[in-house]
This record gives structure tokens, C-alpha cells and sequence, in this order.
């Protein structure tokens, strides 16, 4: 499941249907690759002092997100119930709660 089972391909960004349900997504789309059910970080986040390569994640439609960092050795969870799914005040708070984390941890 930890293992990328998508060889060269890459997470493309999913385009939004109906943009009251859904913005476009994920996180790393362009880059990451898909183990068995998760999102695999195959490179370092842009901004220093996030989830390190390896991270797996996954994220529910209402703006459920959750990342394992085997690395690090930490599992973080994100619960909210918001529509739409990545909207911008959604991922400021799981983004600024993942640099709260992350800077916990140095």
C-alpha cells in the first residue's frame, strides 16, 4: 500500500463538476503518485517544514484530510464537515495546522 503502483504516471489535478461540492484538487497533483489507497508524496513540499517524502494521505469530500508521515513517525487526522471539498479556507487550516505540527517536531 506504501509502494507506488502507477509507475510514470503522475496525481493529476481532478477538474471540479459542480464547483459547490468540490474545488479542483489534490495537494501535489502534478507530482505524487497512488500506492494501494493513498497518495504517495514522491517529492518535498514546496514549503519547507511539511510532510516529508513517503507521506501517504488521502482526504474525504468534506474536507476530511489525513496524512501519515512513516518518516517522522506520526499520523495527523483534519475532521471538518465544510462544503466544498478544498476550499481555500479549508486547506488554510489544514496546511497552517500541518506547518504547526511539522514545527513541533524540528
Amino acid at each position: 500500500m506504501m509502494s507506488n503502483q502507477i509507475g510514470s504516471l503522475v496525481v493529476a489535478q481532478q477538474p471540479s463538476a459542480v464547483p459547490t461540492l468540490a474545488r479542483p484538487f489534490p495537494i501535489g497533483a502534478g507530482k505524487d503518485r497512488f500506492g494501494f489507497g493513498f497518495q504517495i508524496e514522491t517529492a518535498p513540499v514546496a514549503e519547507k517544514g511539511m510532510r516529508s517524502v513517503g507521506s501517504l494521505s488521502w482526504g474525504g469530500i468534506y474536507n476530511t484530510h489525513f496524512w501519515i508521515d512513516p518518516r517522522r513517525q506520526i499520523v495527523v487526522v483534519v475532521l471538518m464537515q465544510l462544503l466544498p471539498y478544498y476550499d481555500e479556507a479549508s486547506l488554510k487550516i489544514v496546511r497552517g495546522f500541518e506547518h504547526l505540527v511539522y514545527q513541533q517536531l524540528r
